[in-house]
């Protein structure tokens, strides 16, 4: 059996240089893409903070490299944003719609595409999923004219483990299907993702792992990068996985997605059978995944004996919180300003005697058992029965705490509307969280 390949390269300040040595060890996948009409390339763009997003030095030598192999080819920069945001904003903000215009390429917001039903996972009809209908004609219906390059940065993520090339395709689907995936299943979600869609090639930026993240507040953000200064590409989307894992320092088996992919015969996660080709870079520590939260003394999360996934409830819950109350414009004074969060499952009576108003009810599980009881205690319950979604937390946590959600970016008001609202006239659903 011949191992699958992967590159790493150090970039060393010479990006162009680094895409053009990484693909030199896949001859087949550049006569590929001299053959397509169309280039479809994923970064990962879900929010502003620098080293959050796939580097624009970065995308421009892969746009600049794809040209070359052909000049009329069609390249498409693509993103889904987390929910509670919106992908015309955060390219806005970076600056990718600006290098993209200068480049001569189109930005793809996906939230703004007309979506299919598709089924991902067994079968089931709660495994349909809506997903971007030009997607679906190019790389599924028609992948043959068509290629599709994974380009994430490599990240820890407190709720995934690791964001790399199989977490960076959860970005393909809506919110509405995020929501739906992002509880206990997520990571059999992630690996479902990649049976129903392979990139024919991950490249990822792995210049500065953030440890602690996905999306630390940007006072804290600094002291959580660790300098790699490398790239990693290869056509086994688990075996680029499974090189980053152990970038960060941990093994490949010890991230979960990974691990199922290889089990269900998408790629392989056993480093001694894969060839690494360059140099790996120095890791003398596990980089953590595990979020460290800054909260007020006056807010608090009660959850029930039977817990809350943090994959979903709880994690979207301490993530949003920590934005929230960290990384505003203007120092918020929260003194005076309680919140009390329930969630989980199973609570005993007394979990929920003397709670402090205002409450926020989150997730299924909480509101079947007990929404009815907090009502009857207490006037001000905030009940969000749905479960893995950021922009309901978001609206609610922002508006009982007294945070102006627009603040948390560095565009103005009205910029931010006319962002909105050009993305409302090409087909965007999404809301502004206030």
């Amino acid at each position: 059996m011949v191992k699958p390949r992967v590159a790493v390269e150090k970039v060393a300040g010479q990006p162009s240089l680094a895409v053009s040595r990484v693909l030199a060890n896949f001859p087949d996948l550049c006569r590929r893409i001299e053959g397509c009409k169309k280039v479809f390339v994923k970064i990962n763009a879900v929010y502003f903070h620098p080293h959050l997003y796939t580097s624009l030095s970065l995308i421009e030598s892969v746009v600049r490299y794809i040209g070359a192999l052909g000049p009329k080819k069609q390249i498409y920069l693509m993103e889904n944003c987390s929910q509670g945001n919106f992908t015309r904003l955060c390219f806005a903000t970076i600056g990718i719609d600006r290098m993209a215009k200068s480049l001569g390429v189109r930005c793809l917001y996906l939230d703004e595409e007309r979506p299919v039903k598709v089924t991902m996972g067994n079968g089931n009809e709660e495994d349909q999923v809506s997903f971007p209908k030009i997607l679906h004609e190019n790389l599924i219906s028609n992948r043959e004219g068509s290629f599709y390059l994974n380009m994430p940065v490599l990240k820890t993520h407190c709720q995934a483990q690791m964001t790399a090339g199989i977490k960076n395709q959860l970005g393909l689907l809506y919110d509405d299907g995020k929501a739906k995936n992002h509880n206990h299943r997520l990571h059999q979600k992630l690996v479902d993702i990649l049976r129903y869609i392979r990139p024919d090639f991950t490249l990822v930026d792995a210049l500065k792992v953030l440890a602690r993240g996905p999306m630390p507040p940007a006072r804290f953000a600094e002291k959580l990068l660790h300098e790699k200064d490398v790239i990693v590409g290869g056509e086994d989307t688990v075996a680029v996985d499974a090189v980053c894992a152990k970038i960060l320092g941990h093994g490949p088996e010890a991230v979960k997605h990974v691990t199922l992919a290889a089990q269900q015969g998408l790629g392989v996660a056993d480093l001694d059978g894969i060839d690494v080709r360059g140099e790996m870079p120095p890791c003398a520590e596990k980089i953590p995944w595990e979020l460290v939260t800054h909260f007020p003394e006056n807010l608090r999360i009660v959850m029930g004996k039977g817990g809350a996934c943090y994959e979903g409830c709880l994690g979207h819950a301490e993530q949003v919180i920590e934005l929230a109350v960290n990384d505003t414009a203007t120092n918020h004074s929260f003194v005076g300003r309680p919140l009390t969060i329930v969630t989980g499952k199973d609570f005993a009576a007394a979990d929920l005697e003397g709670l402090v108003e205002p409450i926020i009810l989150l997730g299924e599980c909480a509101c079947k058992e007990v929404l009815e009881t907090l009502r009857r205690k207490y006037r001000s319950v905030d009940a969000l029965n749905t479960c893995g979604r950021c922009d309901n937390i978001l609206a609610s946590v922002t508006r009982n705490l007294g945070v102006d959600a627009m603040s948390l970016s560095p565009l103005t008001r009205f910029e931010i509307y006319r962002q909105f609202l050009t993305g409302k006239l090409h087909g965007l659903r999404y809301k502004i969280p206030r």
